[in-house]
C-alpha cells in the first residue's frame, strides 16, 4: 500500500493530466448533469452526504465495509476521531442519520458483545454506485480505453472499487486538502453542488460575471436561499467572488475558476484511483500513473 505522501503525489499528478484534456469542460458538465438528475431524487441525503466532514464519515464505513471480515462502528468511530476534523456529536448522528435510513444495519457481534458490527444495505449500495456513476460516465470521455458499459454491468464493483479506493480514505488523502480554497463550499451542507453550479453557470452563460437565481440554485442544490447567501459570503471573504448586489449579479474571481477546475480534476483523479483496481479494466500507463 502506498503511503500518504506516494498517494498524494499520484493524485495531484493524475489530476493535473486530467484537467490539461481538451473535453474537460464537456466532462465537467456531463458530471454535473448526471449529478443534477441524481441529487433531486434525494436531496436531503445528497446535501447531507457531500459536506465535507460526513463525507469522510461515509467513506469511512465504505472502506471498512469491503476491507474488513467484521467492520465496526467503532472502528469508523476511532478512524473519524483521529481525524480531528469530526466531533463526536457529529460521528453520532449521522451514524443515526444513515441507520434511520435504512443505509445500515447493525448488530452485536458474535463473539464480543461489546461490539457493534455494520453492514451497509442494498439502498446504501445503489445510491453509492450512482453517485460513483455520475464520475465515471464522464471519465469514459476521457479515456477510450475505460469501458464504461462493462463497468456499469459489474456486479463485484463496489467491493473491487472500495477495496482499492479505500487506500485514499484509511491514509486520510483529503480533497479539501489537496484544493484548501474549496473549503468555503465543501464544508457546507450542498457545498459540492453550488460548486459545480457556479462554474456550470458561467460556461453556459460564457462570461464570468453571472446572473444568479438565488431561488432556482436552493432548489437544485436542496437548501434555502440564506444558507447559499451565507456560502457566497464566504467565498467573497476568501477573494473567489464579488457579490454585486445593485445588479443582482456575481463575479466569479480568476481564483474560482482554477479552484474549480483544481477541486474537480483532483475528485476525479481520486475516482480513478478506485476504478483503474476494477478486473478487467487496463491500468494506466506508466507515464501517467506515476
Amino acid at each position: 500500500m502506498k503511503s500518504k505522501q506516494q498517494l498524494t503525489a499520484l493524485i495531484y499528478h493524475r489530476a493535473t493530466e486530467i484537467k490539461s484534456n481538451k473535453n474537460i469542460s464537456l466532462v465537467m458538465q456531463k458530471h454535473y448533469k448526471l449529478l443534477f438528475r441524481l441529487y433531486l431524487t434525494k436531496p436531503l441525503y445528497f446535501k447531507v452526504i457531500f459536506k465535507a466532514n460526513r463525507f469522510i464519515i461515509g467513506s469511512a464505513i465504505m472502506a471498512y465495509s469491503f476491507t474488513s471480515a467484521n467492520p465496526t462502528l467503532r472502528d469508523v468511530k476511532d478512524f473519524c476521531k483521529k481525524t480531528g476534523l469530526i466531533s463526536d456529536n457529529t460521528i453520532d448522528s449521522f451514524l443515526l442519520f444513515i441507520r434511520v435510513g435504512g443505509r445500515m444495519e447493525v448488530k452485536k457481534d458474535a463473539q464480543d458483545k461489546r461490539k457493534l458490527t455494520y453492514t451497509v444495505t442494498s439502498k446504501a449500495l445503489d445510491e453509492t454506485r450512482a453517485l460513483i456513476n455520475t464520475m465515471m460516465i464522464p471519465y469514459g470521455m476521457l479515456y477510450g480505453d475505460f469501458d464504461v458499459s462493462a463497468c456499469l454491468k459489474m456486479e463485484n464493483f463496489h467491493a473491487e472499487y472500495f477495496k482499492k479506493y479505500a487506500e485514499i480514505t484509511l491514509k486520510h488523502v483529503y480533497l479539501f486538502d489537496m484544493v484548501p480554497e474549496s473549503k468555503a463550499f465543501i464544508f457546507r451542507d450542498a457545498g459540492h453542488m453550488l460548486l459545480m453550479d457556479l462554474y456550470i453557470e458561467s460556461l453556459q452563460q460564457k462570461t464570468t460575471v453571472i446572473e444568479y437565481n438565488y431561488l432556482k440554485a436552493s432548489l437544485k442544490c436542496g437548501v434555502s436561499r440564506s444558507h447559499i447567501k451565507r456560502c457566497l459570503q464566504d467565498a467573497e471573504a476568501a477573494g473567489l467572488l464579488t457579490l454585486d448586489k445593485a445588479s443582482n449579479t456575481l463575479i466569479l474571481h480568476l481564483s474560482f475558476m482554477q479552484m474549480a477546475l483544481d477541486y474537480f480534476a483532483v475528485y476525479m483523479a481520486m475516482v480513478e484511483y478506485g476504478l483503474r483496481g476494477l478486473s478487467g479494466v487496463p491500468p494506466l500507463p506508466a507515464s501517467m500513473s506515476q
